[in-house]
């Protein structure tokens, strides 16, 4: 992860009876920023125009280079969410730091 502090993978909250909620749980609605930096944050006053959900967060491919290894394996605790716009329907790959300053940053909507 781009953090340093080593935030916790996932959170026990209340009222999942025992599931495990991720840090940016899956249906957080968030205005995504462009020229988003990951030392210096926004460059400009932020624009809540575009509404985005996210879907579902993606496992880490590892591609171990010991002989007799299966060629890919997944890894717990991937750091790229599939975001998709509530605006026009559009899908995209962002990574988890863009959408932890975001909600950081009270980017996120509350319903």
């Amino acid at each position: 992860m781009m953090h340093q502090y080593r935030p916790p993978r996932f959170r026990l909250p209340a009222d999942a009876h025992g599931h495990r909620v991720g840090t940016i749980p899956v249906g957080t609605i968030v205005y995504i920023q462009d020229g988003i930096r990951p030392l210096s944050g926004f460059r400009t006053e932020p624009v809540c125009r575009n509404p985005w959900i996210v879907e579902s967060w993606h496992n880490r491919e590892y591609f171990p280079c010991v002989s007799g290894a299966p060629y890919r394996t997944y890894m717990h605790g991937g750091h790229l969410a599939t975001v998709r716009s509530l605006r026009d329907g559009r899908r995209a790959q962002v990574a988890d730091w863009i959408l932890a300053m975001c909600v950081d940053a009270g980017l996120e909507r509350i319903a």
